[in-house]
C-alpha cells in the first residue's frame, strides 16, 4: 500500500469526499460523472490559485535558474508569472477545460480551474487583482527573504549551493507492507549538509505539518545513502540532515529536528493508521462500489468549504444518478441565489 496524507485527510474530513476525490475523479470524458468529478477535483479557490502560482514560480521557474547557476531576474520572472497568471484565468473563465479534445499537456501552463468559474463562488475583480499584485510583490522580495542559514539571504543560501534537487516524486521507502513515496519540494546538498525543504503558501501559523516533512527526510535519507553506496561515496549520517518549512508567502522559516525520535513517532502514526485510507474501497474498480458505502459528514464546516458540495447535492436530490444538464442547473440557481443575497 502507497502511503498518501493527502487521502487519509480527505477520508478523515468526510467519506463522501473521499469518494469523489480518490475513486471517482477520472480525467477521460468517458463516463461525464467521472469526468466532473476530476474536474471539481481541479477546481481552487482564489487563495489556493496564489499559492499555487507561488510554487510553480519557485520550484518550476526559480530553482531551474539556481541549477544552471545564474542569477535570476527577479522583474522578468514576475512579468512572465503575471502572464501564466492572466492565460490561466482567461482559460478558466472560457471554460475550456470541458472541451473534449483539451487535455492537460496540450493546455500546459495555462490549465486552470477555477471555483468562480465553476461553481459560482462569489469574487470581485479587486480580488484577481490582488492575486496578481501579491504574486508579483513576492517574487520580487525572494532576495531579500532570509535563509536557513545564519547571515545569508535566500538568494545567497540558493546560489551557494552544490547541487539542488527540486519535485522529487520518485524516492520511496518500504516501511514493513507501506511504501512511503512523497512529494518532497526541494533538497539542497553543500558540502555534507542535507537540507530537505518543503514550500508553504499559507499565511495560517496554525497548521502542522511536521509529520509529513519527517516522512520526506526518511524517504530522502535513505534515498541519499543508497545511492552514495552504489558510488562508493561516503555514507551520510542522520546528523546530515535538516528539516525545514519554509514559507512563500512571508519568508517564515520552521525547522523540525530530524532526530530517532521524531522519525520513529512519524512512523508509528502511519503503523497506526495504515488501513484506514484504504478502509472503504479496497481493491475494488470505481464502478464497483457503492456511493452510499460513503457516509456524509455532519460537520458544515467541511461541506462549506467542498469543492464538491454541487455535485453532492445533485445526487442527493437525483437518488444517486448523474443528470448533467440538472446538475448545471442546480449550479446556476446556486449562484443567482448568491447574487441575489449579495445585492
Amino acid at each position: 500500500m502507497e502511503w498518501s496524507i493527502s487521502k487519509l485527510s480527505c477520508l478523515r474530513q468526510c467519506h463522501r469526499k473521499f469518494f469523489f476525490a480518490h475513486e471517482l475523479a477520472d480525467y477521460h470524458f468517458t463516463h461525464p460523472i467521472r469526468r466532473k468529478a476530476f474536474e471539481l477535483a481541479q477546481s481552487k479557490n482564489l487563495k489556493m490559485w496564489q499559492g499555487s502560482l507561488i510554487d510553480y514560480a519557485f520550484s518550476d521557474k526559480l530553482i531551474a535558474i539556481y541549477q544552471r547557476k545564474q542569477r535570476p531576474d527577479f522583474n522578468a520572472l514576475a512579468d512572465e508569472m503575471l502572464d501564466i497568471a492572466r492565460r490561466q484565468f482567461a482559460f478558466s473563465e472560457q471554460q475550456l477545460y470541458r472541451d473534449k479534445g483539451m487535455t492537460k499537456s496540450k493546455a500546459g501552463e495555462a490549465f486552470q480551474v477555477l471555483d468562480i468559474h465553476e461553481s459560482g463562488a462569489p469574487y470581485t475583480e479587486s480580488d484577481v487583482e490582488t492575486i496578481y499584485s501579491t504574486l508579483r510583490q513576492i517574487i520580487i522580495q525572494i532576495p531579500e527573504y532570509p535563509s536557513p542559514e545564519m547571515g545569508k539571504s535566500l538568494h545567497e543560501y540558493l546560489s551557494s549551493s552544490n547541487y539542488l534537487q527540486p519535485n522529487i516524486n520518485y524516492w520511496h521507502y518500504q516501511f514493513g507492507e507501506v511504501r512511503l513515496k512523497p512529494q518532497i519540494d526541494l533538497v539542497r546538498y553543500s558540502g555534507k549538509s542535507i537540507h530537505v525543504i518543503d514550500w508553504k503558501v499559507s499565511d495560517s501559523y496554525s497548521s502542522d505539518y511536521s509529520n509529513q516533512l519527517y516522512l520526506a527526510g526518511i524517504v530522502a535519507y535513505h534515498n541519499i545513502k543508497k545511492d552514495a553506496e552504489k558510488k562508493g561515496w561516503g555514507l551520510p549520517a542522520r546528523g546530515d540532515v535538516s528539516l525545514f518549512e519554509i514559507n512563500l508567502m512571508n519568508g517564515n522559516i520552521k525547522e523540525h529536528a530530524f532526530t530517532r525520535e521524531s522519525t520513529a513517532g512519524a512512523l508509528d502514526h502511519v503503523y497506526r493508521f495504515r488501513n484506514e485510507q484504504e478502509q472503504l474501497s479496497s481493491d475494488k474498480k470505481w464502478n464497483e462500489l457503492n456511493i452510499e458505502d460513503y457516509e456524509t459528514t455532519d460537520k458544515r464546516e467541511t461541506c462549506v468549504f467542498c469543492k464538491f458540495k454541487s455535485l453532492c447535492i445533485h445526487l442527493i436530490l437525483n437518488n444517486n444518478r448523474y443528470d448533467e444538464p440538472e446538475y448545471y442547473k442546480l449550479v446556476q440557481n446556486h449562484q443567482l441565489a448568491k447574487t441575489q443575497v449579495s445585492v
